[in-house]
């Protein structure tokens, strides 16, 4: 009897974990949720990361917490099975405050692109200007008036005001841009800067083709292959034309590199603002870009990658930014150096860490690197020369963004309400496609942001992560025959 009962315990203790994963793999109702919290580890969600900008586990008449310390940090989740078609995530967190805090999934593996989601604005949720009603239940839209009262949301957008006047938080504002005075170029201007890495700029089109030419190459600097695309979408979204940059077959880390060369070429497209989006490894470094288009604002970034091995000795970088707040970062020993902004020097010390500069001088201003490497982030435009530089995108909100000046008189954005839950945490929640979204290693990946960093240094302390995946429910018999295939094909997959 004994034997008996060992025999059928080792069969249970085999069989159980095997239908318990297949439950969580098959998820008949449509939904599996997994969480982690500070100090419990879990199959699915990864611990935010790197482990020095987030603190040891805390703990509170609340629950344990973690604080975190730099922004951003990441943290990966594994999911359940391949067939869930998005993901909610929810932030459970003390805001202390701070200006913003973000929570963004990665769709760029080689950009190292995310699209950012708002869970808190202090100045949003403090603002004592006129709330504009919605007429939906369900919307997180948020609308301001500072002296002219609308009746609703959807009143202020069917009857937009200047765009000037506007300024945005994480929502985009309907209607386009449109530069009644705009003049053609009519010529070639050559930008010759070394940008490594994925870029992302927008140009203005009327009456007058679109040229683009990309020298390029790939330097072979780490491991893999250092493929990617240059795609032109409209106001519309709609890829206008693609090139694809395919890597030279070596796929070692030997640093030998070799040049490439892309054109682009449209006619016939309507006016508008246009954006063009070079998708490419860390290893393609563009070295000169060619346009007909008198615009040229990069979005967000701009990566001044480094010349060795293509001149003698470092190079200095001009450009323009509206950026107010920026971060910098250099990835090599030896690349401390110091930009400069307009009137403000930013000293470089060190590699591989983030430093912070807040630009007090108004309107465009121009700056300067002592060299290559360096890495520059900021919530506006960055241009290579002033002539190349527009801004068709209403002003965001950031810390610094002085809401008494006149000029500014509402504010469109995207907020979720505040919500606490029984132990006092707020909880908030972004929402994604996950088709919208990459896979790293099988792991999606999102980040942590805290966009006012720079300005109030505030940390916030973080109670858990509930993840919840969707997708449409089954029965039970129909998600037993699809683990049973799933089960199938990984032992065929194992043994042959």
């Amino acid at each position: 009897m004994k034997v008996v009962i060992k025999k059928i315990s080792i069969v249970l203790v085999t069989l159980v974990p095997f239908f318990w994963l297949s439950w969580l793999s098959a998820a008949p109702g449509g939904e599996r949720v997994v969480v982690w919290q500070p100090g419990v580890s879990s199959p699915f969600v990864q611990s935010p990361l790197p482990a020095e900008r987030v603190s040891d586990v805390q703990n509170s008449g609340r629950g344990d917490f973690v604080t975190v310390e730099q922004e951003p940090v990441y943290f990966a989740v594994f999911p359940p099975s391949d067939d869930f078609t998005s993901v909610d995530v929810q932030l459970a967190f003390d805001s202390h405050g701070a200006f913003a805090v973000e929570l963004g999934g990665m769709t760029n593996i080689a950009a190292y692109a995310f699209d950012f989601h708002a869970l808190s604005n202090s100045v949003l949720e403090r603002l004592a200007w006129h709330a504009l009603p919605s007429l939906a239940s369900d919307t997180a839209l948020m609308a301001f008036a500072k002296d002219d009262v609308k009746a609703s949301i959807e009143d202020f957008v069917a009857h937009l005001p200047p765009r000037n006047t506007v300024v945005t938080y994480r929502a985009t504002l309907p209607g386009v841009y449109r530069e009644p005075s705009y003049v053609s170029l009519g010529r070639d201007q050559v930008f010759s800067l070394s940008l490594r890495g994925s870029h992302e700029y927008v140009t203005y089109i009327k009456n007058e083709p679109f040229h683009l030419v990309v020298q390029y190459q790939d330097i072979n600097r780490t491991f893999g292959a250092d493929d990617g695309y240059i795609r032109v979408y409209d106001e519309h979204g709609t890829v206008k034309i693609e090139e694809i940059l395919s890597d030279d077959g070596n796929t070692t880390e030997d640093q030998m590199y070799s040049s490439h060369t892309a054109v682009l070429d449209g006619s016939g497209w309507p006016e508008g603002v246009y954006r063009v989006e070079i998708s490419g490894t860390s290893d393609i470094m563009m070295r000169q870009l060619v346009t007909k288009q008198r615009y040229m604002a990069f979005k967000n970034r701009m990566y001044v990658g480094d010349d060795v091995g293509y001149f003698v000795k470092d190079r200095s970088t001009t450009f323009v930014t509206n950026s107010k707040s920026l971060v910098f970062e250099t990835f090599h020993a030896d690349s401390a150096q110091q930009v400069n902004l307009g009137k403000t020097s930013v000293a470089i010390p060190k590699s591989h860490m983030h430093t912070y500069a807040t630009v007090d001088d108004a309107g465009v201003v121009e700056g300067r690197t002592d060299a290559g490497d360096i890495k520059m982030t900021g919530e506006g435009k960055f241009a290579p020369s002033d002539m190349a530089f527009f801004d068709p995108d209403p002003r965001p909100l950031t810390a610094q963004t002085n809401l008494a000046d006149p000029a500014i008189r509402y504010v469109y954005a995207n907020l979720p309400p505040e919500v606490t839950n029984a132990d006092g945490w707020r909880v908030a929640t972004a929402s994604f496609s996950l088709s919208s979204l990459v896979q790293e290693l099988g792991a999606y990946k999102f980040a942590i942001s805290l966009p006012g960093f720079a300005a109030d240094e505030q940390t916030i302390d973080v109670h858990a992560l509930t993840v919840t995946f969707r997708k449409p429910s089954i029965s039970v018999l129909t998600a037993g025959i699809q683990e049973l295939r799933r089960w199938r094909n990984a032992l065929r997959d194992r043994i042959f």
